[in-house]
């Protein structure tokens, strides 16, 4: 029993694959690539061959997304000047 895992624990997920990321925002895989390429979501950490994206980095990135529009009715579609402040 010492060395042996109970899978029935809720373990907390510290990182994810690239599927994984994927599936969590509902977008492809290649999609995920882009919007690394983009800067709206960091690099994923690296492990030998493995790479990990940091479920806390990708919360901080996701935060840092300009909203849909504000109280004052403008749109906040202008990704350049939200890139520059990134």
């Amino acid at each position: 029993m010492g060395n042996t895992i109970d899978l029935s624990r809720n373990i907390p997920r510290l990182g994810l694959n690239r599927m994984e990321v994927a599936s969590s925002l509902g977008v492809s895989a290649s999609t995920v690539d882009l919007m690394v390429e983009e800067g709206f979501l960091p690099r994923p950490r690296k492990w030998h061959t493995r790479k990990v994206w940091l479920v806390a980095d990708l919360i901080a990135a996701i935060g840092s997304w300009p909203e849909d529009g504000n109280a004052k009715g403008e749109d906040a579609d202008d990704a350049s000047a939200w890139e520059m402040s990134a």
